[in-house]
């Protein structure tokens, strides 16, 4: 019996696994709706938290909105480093 629209019905009503679901919000979904509800519960509320609170909130915060930087190291450091690494070898060529 070849496979065609017709013999794809009968074998999808014979299926034991039911119906499709509709998924709800994934995870991801509910919780950027928490962090909204929060974030503007903080905004309303800022004038009763503490400074200390304050402080703790902008670092926290921070850390997700600026970016990171890394450390540079201009050539007169990389340059010292590369001649304390020679001297190293000087005294104990075995490293």
């Amino acid at each position: 019996m070849p496979f065609d629209q017709n013999s794809a019905k009968k074998a999808g009503k014979k299926s034991k696994r039911g119906p499709a679901r509709k998924e709800g919000p994934s995870i991801k979904e509910k919780m950027e709706l928490l962090y909204e509800k929060v974030l503007d519960d903080l905004l309303v509320n800022q004038d009763k938290l503490t400074k200390t609170e304050r402080v703790k909130l902008f670092v926290t915060l921070s850390n997700y909105i600026f970016p990171k930087t890394k450390s540079v190291r201009d050539k007169f450091t990389l340059d010292k480093l590369k001649e304390d690494k020679d001297d190293w070898h000087a005294i104990d060529p075995t490293k």
